[in-house]
């Protein structure tokens, strides 16, 4: 799974998730294949980035390992520690990051599964 700038998005890619509007309402459903039509009127809507399925864009450089995320995360929250509220809030990124990267890794299982000899 990989949030890509709309810009960057092609037609044949697959949305790994929904597409809301501003309000929450859904305005395209997981698993719809973007068409040229599609992505333009996603633009014209104001939708600047799309959450595809695997990782069709090479966003430059190399992707950082969970581990790395949270020891970056908790150096930007080193000078508020003690703080009740942004412990809740580094607490809740780093559930965030753990959880982002669980369900990376259950997808690659599942587009594992068809392959010969996966």
């Amino acid at each position: 799974m990989q949030k890509v700038p709309i810009n960057l998005v092609l037609p044949g890619m697959v949305l790994a998730k929904p597409v809301l509007n501003e309000q929450g309402m859904p305005l395209c459903a997981e698993g719809t294949e973007l068409t040229v039509t599609l992505i333009d009127r996603l633009k014209r809507m104001n939708v600047s980035f799309l959450t595809l399925k695997g990782n069709p864009v090479d966003m430059g450089g190399t992707e950082k390992s969970v581990d790395e995320k949270i020891r970056e995360m908790r150096d930007r929250f080193a000078r508020v520690q003690g703080n009740p509220i942004m412990d809740r809030i580094r607490d809740a990124i780093e559930a965030a990051l753990v959880s982002e990267a669980s369900e990376r890794s259950d997808e690659q299982a599942e587009e594992g599964k068809g392959e010969p000899g996966g």
